[in-house]
C-alpha cells in the first residue's frame, strides 16, 4: 500500500499508527460538543478499538500534524462490502473528524480530509462512502457540505437518510412485554443470522453478514452475547429484533456542563429521580451510561412489532441503573410511532452520501429511509 503524505500550510497529513494512540486519545477528549448540553467523546485507552468493532476489510486513520509534530487532527475510513441493488459493491464509512481546538489550518485540514479519501480511493478501491453529521452542527455543515468554485475538488455530500438518534429515559416502570418477545437463545443463532442477513440485502449499502462474521462479532465486541438479542415472533418466524450494546469500554459521552434551558431542565429532572427512584443524570465531569439499540430490524416497518421489542429492552435494562437507550430512527419512517408514550429525547442527525465530484454514482439515487448504518459505531 502506497505511503500517505498530504502536506498543506502548517500542517502535514499521515496514515496513524499505535505511536499516535494517546495523542488521538487526548485529541477527542480536547474537542467540545457544545450547546445546552457541554459534552466531549473518549475514545481511551485504544483509539483503534472502535474501528475494529466495525468488521470492515480495511480501516485506515489520518493524522494531521503541525509544524513540531504534534497531533491536531484525524479522521478515519473504514472500508467494507455493502449490498447496492442486489449487487456487492466496496463502500467506505468516514467518521472520527476531529480538529484540535484554536488550531488555525482547521479548515485546511478538513480539506485534506478529501485527499485522504482519493488515497482511499485509489489503495482500497471504494468511491462511495457514508458519513453522519449532527444538524446542529453548524460549521461543520458550511465546511463539508456546502460547494462554492474555491471548492470546486472536494467531495460532494449528498442527504441519504436524515434521523434521529431516539432515546428513551428509563423513568417510571412500563407494562411488561408481550409473549412474543423473548431473549434469544443459542437454538435461535441459524434463523437470527438468516433474518439479519436478508434485511441488511434489502438496505442501501446494507452490510454482507454471514454466520462466520456474526460469530466473530459476538467474540470482537466487548460486553456482547447472542442472549442481548431480543426476538419477535409470530409462530415460528422471527418478525424483529435489537441487541442492547453498551459501548462505554471504548467510547464514552462525558458531561462537561449544563446551560440555559438544560440546567432547569436537569433540576426537575432530578427532582423526579429522587421521588420515583431512577437514575439522576450525571453530574459534570460525570458519563451518560446507556445502551445503543443495535441490529434493529422490524419486518414491514411495523411499530407494534418494535414497540414489543422497546417494552422488553426497558423492563431489561432499567434495573441497570442507566440513564437511557438510544435506537435509530430515519425522519419519516413508521417506526418512529413506537416510541409514543415513552419519555424521549431526540437528537437530529444526517446520514450523508460522500463521493468524488465526478463520480460515477453522482447520478445515482441513494436517499433511503433503510441505509445499512450501525449507530453504535458511528
Amino acid at each position: 500500500m502506497a505511503e500517505l503524505s498530504v502536506r498543506g500550510d502548517g500542517w502535514h497529513l499521515v496514515r496513524a499508527g499505535p505511536q499516535h494512540n494517546e495523542a488521538l486519545c487526548e485529541l477527542f477528549a480536547s474537542v467540545h460538543l457544545k450547546s445546552a448540553l457541554d459534552l466531549t467523546q473518549e475514545r481511551d485507552p485504544d483509539f483503534f478499538m472502535l474501528p475494529r468493532m466495525h468488521q470492515g476489510s480495511a480501516a485506515a486513520t489520518a493524522v494531521g500534524l503541525d509544524d513540531e509534530g504534534r497531533v491536531v487532527g484525524c479522521g478515519t475510513v473504514i472500508v467494507r462490502d455493502g449490498w447496492f441493488d442486489g449487487r456487492r459493491v466496496t463502500s467506505g464509512y468516514l467518521c472520527d473528524l476531529r480538529v484540535a481546538p484554536g488550531f488555525r489550518g482547521g479548515l485546511h485540514l478538513a480539506r485534506g480530509y478529501g485527499e485522504f479519501m482519493a488515497w482511499i480511493s485509489r489503495e482500497l478501491g471504494a468511491e462511495l462512502f457514508t458519513t453522519v453529521i449532527f444538524d446542529s452542527n453548524r460549521a461543520a455543515l458550511r465546511a463539508l457540505t456546502e460547494r462554492s468554485d474555491k471548492r470546486r475538488e472536494q467531495p460532494v455530500y449528498r442527504p441519504m437518510t436524515p434521523f434521529e438518534m431516539v432515546s428513551v429515559q428509563f423513568t417510571t416502570k412500563r407494562a411488561a412485554p408481550g409473549a412474543h418477545v423473548r431473549s434469544a437463545t443459542a437454538a435461535d443463532r441459524e434463523r437470527l443470522v438468516a433474518f439479519l442477513a436478508e434485511r441488511a440485502r434489502a438496505r442501501v449499502l446494507g452490510e454482507v453478514l454471514t454466520a462466520e462474521r456474526f460469530d466473530e462479532r459476538l467474540a470482537l465486541w466487548p460486553g456482547f452475547a447472542l442472549e442481548d438479542f431480543l426476538i419477535a415472533e409470530r409462530g415460528a418466524r422471527i418478525v424483529g429484533c435489537l441487541a442492547p450494546w453498551d459501548t462505554g469500554a471504548f467510547k464514552r459521552t462525558r458531561v462537561l456542563g449544563y446551560h440555559g434551558r438544560m440546567a432547569w431542565q436537569r433540576r426537575l429532572f432530578d427532582l423526579g429521580a429522587r421521588l420515583r427512584g431512577f437514575s439522576p443524570l450525571p453530574r459534570p465531569g460525570a458519563c451518560f451510561r446507556f445502551a445503543f439499540l443495535t441490529h434493529l430490524e422490524i419486518e414491514g416497518d411495523d411499530p407494534a412489532i418494535l414497540r414489543e421489542l422497546l417494552l422488553a429492552a426497558y423492563a431489561r435494562l432499567r434495573p441497570r441503573g442507566l440513564h437511557f437507550m438510544s435506537a435509530f430512527v430515519a425522519r419519516g419512517s413508521p417506526l418512529a410511532a413506537a416510541f409514543s408514550g415513552f419519555f424521549t429525547t431526540r437528537t437530529a442527525m444526517t446520514l450523508y452520501a460522500v463521493h468524488p465530484p465526478e463520480s460515477r454514482w453522482a447520478s445515482v439515487e441513494l436517499a433511503t429511509l433503510h441505509p445499512g448504518f450501525e449507530m453504535a459505531l458511528s
